[in-house]
């Protein structure tokens, strides 16, 4: 009785596992952004195991013309392994400028240089797993008057 018993929570166990082992809501890439700007959020990939918590997004403190360049600064968030950082102009939609290591706090980006206004956002990556998006910030590499 007690091996019957035993055989019918393996049977119940792999059935469970086999449920929640397929993660259709993730990406291959890791999560590319929900439509609500969330970043995306997958399993363990192993067994079924709980989907990963998305961590917090760094926050912008400042995004200032520097040098003819645009200097990009934030509040980082301890656990991120990386910070990426999406750009837009006036032409173009958001994609992504530079990518750095977790720790860092500033950015100069030596691509923003022509004499229009860029916007940045910034998003955590832990693993796999996004962050949602920190606020927005603008600033003109080329307008002197804004430079302190």
């Amino acid at each position: 009785m007690a091996y019957s018993r035993l055989i019918g929570l393996a049977a119940v166990s792999l059935a469970l596992a086999a449920c929640g082992g397929s993660d259709t809501g993730s990406s291959s890439g890791g999560g590319t952004g929900a439509a609500d700007g969330t970043g995306g959020h997958g399993g363990t990939g192993e067994g079924g195991g709980p989907a990963a918590t998305a961590p917090d997004a760094p926050v912008l403190s400042f995004v200032m013309p520097m040098l003819g360049v645009v200097h990009v600064e934030w509040v980082p968030q301890p656990e991120c392994d990386q910070i990426e950082a999406e750009r837009k102009d006036p032409t173009h939609d958001y994609a992504v400028a530079f990518t750095v290591a977790g720790s860092k706090k500033s950015y100069m980006d030596s691509e923003a240089t022509e004499d229009m206004e860029y916007t940045y956002r910034l998003r955590c990556k832990v693993g796999e797993v996004y962050s949602g998006y920190s606020n927005e910030m603008s600033a003109n590499p080329t307008d002197e008057e804004s430079e302190h």
